[in-house]
């Protein structure tokens, strides 16, 4: 997905060039405009200099060039001008050798045109009719500009301008990308505050830091974060209250079996398995509770920190045996898309079961299968589980062996972590160690 800053540098760029775009269309018009109306105003005062040039002698017209401009003497100056007469045509020297094309017109008659004049250039051209009205004897006076030295000073004029635009639209441009890059800083850093969240390196988002535009958001997601915290440090005070309260009157219930094994033996013994098995389940919780410790709400599973302190509290649990333990990571996962909490308590569940029946080596391997996925499994050298009882082991309150609590309650209680976030979960037989090999599949 395109991020905020891009689509704006996109946005704000093209506005820019569709703005300068339009600029330079506007002043190229004006510009022409501008061109046109200043060779058409010359070329009137040209006419009417040449026509106060005019004059009878010894009743013959003739035009004293001796008060014309000297750019009609030298041939193709590129301005000219021309007087059709009934019977005779009167030129410029600049012209040379060469005639206009003229269309006569009538007294008081104006016409504006373009047309190829001497050496094929483009010119401009404004006639004028001469003579009495509805006269028969009627001359036309044409002046002509050449437009190409116009066009040259056009061009460069333009060019020029278009140079000085394009240079501002790059200043512009590279500007709106510094300044969206700068503007967008505080949102790296508090992305970069989030990932230290998921970390569990800090507790809440630092409010001083953050824009105003954002902060209210910033100051929810801390109150929900110390909300959450709340609630997970109060259910984890009452499981361990739960816990230590349950000890005594299980410790009076023990003394009451005791009491009727003298006369019942078998209902004692059908009584104690199951306050063992309570003792336990609460033995468990407790060592999850210390697992857990002070998390922070917001924290994934880190890798491998979280795992290692995992596999110290099962050392300690298991302390009369000697299990190894490996983690392998070739890819240096960092994190698991999970929280730090349920994350604790779903691999304390697995590793715990790891350690129960494995005989001395246990194996973490942590790599991704997909861009988006990450597979995990927990593997033993145990005595593993047939394939046909391995669908009973993610059953609540189910053990393939009465004598060890091992493959039940934990699995199912894994069962529905993995529900819960999504996650794949497949039991089969390690290749490696032989034990039982429990696959997580996680799509991030």
């Amino acid at each position: 997905m395109i991020s905020i800053r891009f689509k704006l540098s996109l946005w704000l760029s093209g506005l820019i060039i569709i703005a300068t775009l339009i600029g330079l269309f506007l002043f190229e018009s004006m510009l022409r405009d501008a061109f046109h109306d200043s060779i058409i105003n010359r070329l009137e005062e040209d006419l009417e200099h040449i026509i106060i040039a005019t004059r009878l002698d010894d009743g013959e017209l003739v035009i004293d060039q001796s008060q014309l401009s000297s750019f009609y003497r030298p041939a193709y100056s590129g301005r000219y001008f021309q007087l059709n007469l009934p019977d005779r045509t009167m030129r410029s020297r600049s012209l040379w050798d060469a005639e206009l094309q003229i269309e006569h017109l009538q007294a008081q008659q104006k016409r504006v045109w373009q047309a190829k004049g001497p050496k094929n250039n483009d010119m401009q051209l404004l006639s004028i009719g001469i003579g009495a009205p509805n006269s028969p004897n009627t001359a036309t006076l044409t002046v002509a500009q050449d437009l190409s030295i116009g066009r040259n000073v056009f061009s460069e004029v333009f060019g020029t301008k278009l140079a000085i635009n394009i240079g501002m639209l790059l200043a512009m441009i590279a500007g709106i990308f510094i300044i969206l890059r700068q503007s967008f800083k505080p949102v790296n850093q508090i992305q970069g505050a989030l990932a230290k969240l998921r970390e569990g390196e800090i507790a809440s988002l630092a409010i001083s830091q953050i824009p105003a535009e954002i902060r209210p958001l910033a100051e929810t997601y801390n109150e929900l974060l110390a909300y959450t915290a709340k609630q997970i440090e109060r259910s984890r005070n009452n499981l361990g209250n739960l816990s230590h309260g349950l000890k005594t009157p299980l410790a009076v219930m023990q003394q009451q079996v005791e009491a009727l094994g003298l006369s019942h033996p078998d209902a004692a013994i059908a009584m104690q398995q199951q306050l063992d098995l309570v003792h336990k389940m609460i033995e468990r919780k407790l060592a999850a509770a210390r697992i857990t410790g002070d998390m922070l709400p917001a924290a994934q599973l880190a890798i491998p920190k979280d795992f290692d302190s995992l596999i110290q509290t099962l050392h300690k649990v298991h302390h009369q045996r000697h299990i190894d333990c490996s983690i392998v990571n070739p890819r240096q996962i960092s994190r698991i898309p999970i929280h730090r909490e349920d994350g604790m308590e779903l691999f304390g569940n697995l590793l715990d079961n790891a350690f129960k029946w494995a005989s001395t080596q246990v194996k973490i391997s942590i790599d991704d299968t997909e861009p988006a996925a990450i597979l995990l499994q927990v593997e033993d050298d145990g005595p593993g589980v047939e394939p046909a009882q391995m669908a009973l082991l993610t059953a609540r309150g189910t053990r393939l062996d009465e004598a060890t609590m091992g493959h039940g309650l934990g699995l199912s209680i894994v069962k529905e972590i993995c529900d819960q976030y999504g996650f794949e979960l497949q039991f089969s037989r390690s290749e490696t160690l032989q034990g039982l090999n429990v696959s997580i599949l996680i799509n991030q």
